[in-house]
């Protein structure tokens, strides 16, 4: 009998708020109140991908290896330090460090959540367990973007640093609470059980959707964060105030949240490439939609395209990562850097494509064109996968 995992529930969705807040508003603050320029904004991006990438796939193999909860505090002990490295140095440089430090401890966080959450979950179960977990992380990851504009308004730029640093310092005190319970019941288990393959995968072996799984979520990562890095600029482009970005292009993240919670209840989606598909051209036409937004009625029915779209894309690529294995870890590690190719990835052609046209709409299409090429490869995977199965 698995514990009640509530507490870590809790810490996943307090570093989910501070995350939210402190990376969103730090581009806001780096683009506003430090003068960078749109193609340095996309460089920081950038970098955080380019450390995420390799960061995250070692978090996870370490986390395998020496355990989830020495892991989990040193990456939140991490979150903090980077943090104070940022609020300690007003100049850009330093604000570009602490978060680069901040970046590869983060990596030490999120496979050791997915495990954790994970962990001795029999198949009847997972599926529950991780639908809650995703809820819980896009639903709090909204709140702080929604919310992030009026807290930076109202409390001033200090409340970028000292709120999250406050955040992650009471996430170690619930840890330093949670770990002998957890330790109990590790303690007191059996030997790993052997796990049957799902059936619905038997028809095209479990690698096919596998494989679309770990292709979807990093051009899922290509559009999102293209879109959060052009946000200060866009934001400038409408005429809009702080306070007003966090209202107003929070949308795609509470539609994220809100697909989060109809995947988790309803289970069709299970399996059947249909869904996938359409996510996938959803997610072309809604960052299209959001990046070249002529109105506001425009951008927010984009964003609830693009909202959807990246519910069911996420949801997929950690079902089908965490459904028929015991590495939880591992997994959630490999599972992240995929990720990490797309946060580093859309910034990065976004980058490359602004800095050879000058153009600030290329990275729409630069980006789009990779989408597009995403999904021409998901029907070949397809296609082939049916070929081998006759």
């Amino acid at each position: 009998m698995t514990p009640r995992k509530t507490g870590y529930y809790a810490v996943e969705g307090l570093n989910s708020f501070a995350t939210s807040y402190f990376f969103n508003y730090l581009l806001q603050h780096l683009r506003r109140d430090m003068a960078m320029d749109d193609l340095a904004v996309l460089l920081v991006c950038v970098l955080h991908g380019f450390i995420y990438v390799p960061g995250s796939y070692f978090g996870g193999v370490m986390g395998q290896r020496v355990g989830y909860f020495a892991c989990l505090g040193l990456g939140i002990l991490g979150q903090g330090v980077g943090i104070a490295v940022a609020w300690a140095g007003p100049a850009a440089w330093a604000q570009v460090t602490g978060m680069a430090v901040w970046t590869a401890s983060m990596c030490l966080v999120w496979p050791m959540l997915e495990a954790l959450v994970s962990e001795r979950e029999p198949r009847e179960r997972l599926p529950g367990k991780v639908g809650l977990y995703n809820v819980v992380w896009a639903s709090t990851a909204a709140a702080g973007f929604f919310l992030g504009g009026s807290i930076y308004r109202w409390l001033g730029p200090a409340s970028l640093y000292g709120l999250p640093v406050a955040i992650h310092a009471a996430q170690l005190v619930m840890l330093a609470r949670l770990k002998p319970r957890h330790d109990a019941w590790v303690a007191s288990l059996p030997p790993t059980p052997s796990r049957d393959v799902p059936e619905p995968c038997l028809a095209h072996g479990p690698r096919f959707f596998m494989r679309l799984a770990l292709l979807g979520n990093p051009f899922n990562y290509m559009a999102i964060n293209t879109v959060l890095a052009i946000v200060p600029a866009l934001s400038l482009r409408m005429g809009l105030d702080i306070q007003s970005v966090g209202w107003l292009m929070s949308a795609w993240l509470v539609v994220r949240a809100l697909g989060f919670v109809v995947l988790w209840h309803w289970e069709g989606w299970h399996y059947h490439f249909g869904w996938y598909a359409s996510a996938f051209v959803l997610l072309l036409a809604g960052f299209v939609g959001v990046v070249m937004a002529p109105s506001i009625a425009v951008l927010l029915l984009s964003q609830v395209a693009l909202g959807w779209a990246s519910a069911l894309l996420y949801y997929s690529s950690l079902f089908y990562a965490m459904d028929g294995t015991d590495e939880h870890g591992a997994h959630g590690g490999i599972h992240e850097a995929f990720i990490g190719c797309g946060i580093f990835g859309g910034p990065a052609v976004s980058t490359a494509a602004f800095w050879a046209t000058g153009d600030p709409g290329s990275p729409a299409w630069a980006v789009g064109l990779f989408l597009a090429a995403g999904l021409v490869a998901a029907w070949v995977i397809r296609s082939r996968a049916r070929a081998r199965a006759r």
